[in-house]
């Protein structure tokens, strides 16, 4: 009843008093700026870009800046292409040093909130899947294009943890922090980041839910373990922390390996990273046997991840539920190690018998046409595993397909969860 009344509310002021539509805050920076200017350097620039009036050049350029920007406290981040369409280039070549300061930071006092003032500027220009200078898979999705405005956002020739601009952002109540010159920070995964931290809610009251077997209680939750394979800044690690669960993560990059520690302490998560090479030399056992971190990263590939598991005795292997194969365009090389980390974890209980199981949730980017195609190819490969493993009563089911967001026209990221199961009998 409130959402109908509302909306006829709404409709009623449309009507009624027809909205006028709002600059942009920008366009609100950018307007004043420009009537600072010289006027010469309008002149000059009516006559090379054709235009008849100073007014229709101030309209040029006011019509062609940036209308969107996503703020990462304390940065503002422009869309790519930003101030790239004439008459823009024309006009900064010729602006002085203090004049680009004086329109960068007009745009941040415009954009800032009254308590929280922001101070970097840039433009976001992607992550590369091609390191440019070798033209090698950036395996480390270094954002190499980002394009600073204004503010100091670290050296670039000896960058360091102190010295480099960290910036953060709040989704599902849950901060995530990152260097925006080395790490990149997609906004994207918002909604998977929510599945995950309802994955495990309540039983519905009313028809039965249709994978019961996903509704798992707290004291179970905190008695399992999580795998994030590319664990990121915490993307997902952090919605698996949330439920309770302890999380064990692998990660190459350093600068995302800081991110996520930041991260953690600041959700106030308990992390544990192990990152020189002499921690990463011993046994895994010492590693993370009575460690009360919720949290433990290990800044390694992932191809060690399996056989960190598999040395664990039966006594400190862990009660795997989750593993995250989070990586675009396809996680599969990691698939089968994904898929042997959580059989290593259906131990026998003490009880007689017992139905064990958990969840492998594979990152891909799939053609709209060509997700149940791709489902069935899965099914078939994990079909195949659980038929050459000595335990004859696992079994896999790719029980759930989740379209997360567009990746390009007719291209989404996917997710198929797998369940994995074993009735294990004493």
């Amino acid at each position: 009843m409130t959402d109908t009344v509302t909306t006829q509310h709404l409709k009623a002021q449309a009507v009624d008093q027809p909205s006028k539509k709002k600059e942009s805050p920008i366009s609100l920076a950018i307007t004043p700026w420009l009537n600072s200017l010289p006027s010469t350097l309008l002149d000059l620039l009516k006559q090379n870009t054709g235009a008849s009036t100073l007014e229709e050049v101030q309209q040029n350029l006011v019509g062609s800046a940036p209308k969107r920007w996503v703020v990462y406290e304390p940065m503002v981040l422009l869309p790519s292409g930003s101030f790239t369409s004439e008459p823009w280039p024309s006009l900064l070549t010729s602006l002085s040093t203090s004049q680009k300061e004086d329109l960068w930071t007009s745009i941040l006092d415009q954009l800032s909130p009254p308590k929280a003032p922001l101070t970097h500027l840039a433009i976001n220009e992607g992550i590369p899947l091609l390191q440019s200078d070798q033209q090698e898979e950036n395996i480390l999705r270094s954002p190499t294009g980002l394009h600073p405005l204004h503010g100091s956002f670290g050296s670039p020739t000896s960058p360091s943890f102190p010295s480099s601009l960290w910036v953060s952002t709040k989704q599902n109540s849950l901060t995530q922090i990152w260097a925006p010159l080395h790490t990149m920070f997609s906004r994207g995964n918002i909604k998977e980041k929510a599945r995950l931290l309802s994955f495990h809610s309540t039983i519905p009251l009313g028809s039965p839910p249709l994978h019961p077997h996903r509704y798992l209680p707290p004291a179970t939750l905190n008695n399992s373990y999580a795998i994030d394979l590319y664990a990121g800044i915490g993307y997902f690690v952090f919605s698996y922390a949330r439920l309770g669960l302890k999380v064990l993560c692998w990660e190459l990059n350093p600068w995302s390996v800081e991110g996520l520690r930041r991260g953690a302490l600041a959700n106030k998560f308990t992390v544990k990273v192990i990152t020189t090479p002499e921690d990463l030399g011993r046994p895994t056992k010492h590693l993370i046997a009575g460690a009360e971190q919720q949290i433990i990263v290990f800044q390694e590939d992932n191809r060690h991840a399996a056989r960190r598991i598999a040395e664990l005795g039966e006594e400190e292997k862990p009660k795997v539920r989750h593993v995250n194969c989070g990586f675009l365009p396809t996680s599969e090389p990691v698939w089968k190690d994904s898929f042997d980390i959580l059989v290593q974890g259906f131990v026998a209980p003490s009880s007689s018998s017992k139905q064990e199981g958990g969840w492998l949730h594979l990152h891909e980017n799939v053609g709209v046409k060509d997700i149940e195609t791709r489902k069935a190819q899965i099914q078939g490969l994990f079909d195949g595993w659980c038929s050459e493993s000595q335990d004859a009563t696992l079994k896999a089911n790719v029980e759930h397909v989740e379209m997360v967001k567009t990746y390009a026209p007719d291209v989404w990221h996917v997710v198929f969860d797998v369940y994995v199961s074993s009735s294990i009998i004493n």
